[in-house]
């Protein structure tokens, strides 16, 4: 992974924590939305499940570590979301990735609240199910404006890894054949 795309994930998810603490917190008090799953469930679709995994198990633990919850909740439910979404991504439509992020990001709110529950005493069973539908839209709304940075942002040339070139070796096999070193010696 380049220098680049670490500094680029790093001030993503301070950015995503900072504007989650000011402005959409507080705009949804009562919804259960959060943009550093959107960010995660953007990066996942963009860029597979082990990329979504280790961004959502980092996300989330910068995030436990800033909450009153024992440490460990978020970055799991995180990390389970950066692997749902990188797996049934189909880079289509904006649209299409912000109605599977409003979805698991729902179910992440909810896996979360019930957590919470059973370990902090921080939520109810009750309280995930009646807020299924409110976080759903929600993230699926912040999606619709977060998608598309992600995918401009991890599709520049400068933030690209580096992949090997297979048809170099192709190449090389076929330059042999042509050479002689695979013909048959009868």
């Amino acid at each position: 992974m380049r220098r680049a795309r670490v500094a680029l994930a790093a001030a993503a998810v301070l950015t995503a924590a900072l504007l989650q603490a000011t402005v959409v917190g507080p705009a949804t008090v009562s919804w259960s939305v959060n943009l550093s799953v959107v960010l995660v469930a953007a990066v996942a679709l963009v860029d597979g499940p082990a990329t979504g995994m280790s961004f959502g198990f980092t996300a989330g633990l910068f995030a436990d570590l800033g909450s009153h919850h024992p440490a460990g909740v978020l970055a799991l439910c995180w990390l389970g979301v950066g692997l749902l979404c990188g797996r049934i991504s189909d880079r289509r439509t904006v649209r299409r990735d912000a109605c599977v992020i409003g979805v698991v990001g729902a179910l992440a709110a909810a896996a979360t609240t019930v957590l919470l529950a059973l370990l902090h005493d921080g939520g109810s069973v009750t309280a995930a199910i009646t807020g299924l539908l409110p976080a759903a839209i929600g993230d699926a709304a912040l999606a619709l404006l977060v998608v598309p940075l992600v995918r401009r942002a991890l599709r520049a040339e400068s933030l690209r890894a580096a992949h090997p070139v297979y048809t170099d070796l192709a190449g090389d096999f076929a330059r042999r054949e042509t050479a002689g070193f695979g013909a048959r010696r009868g």
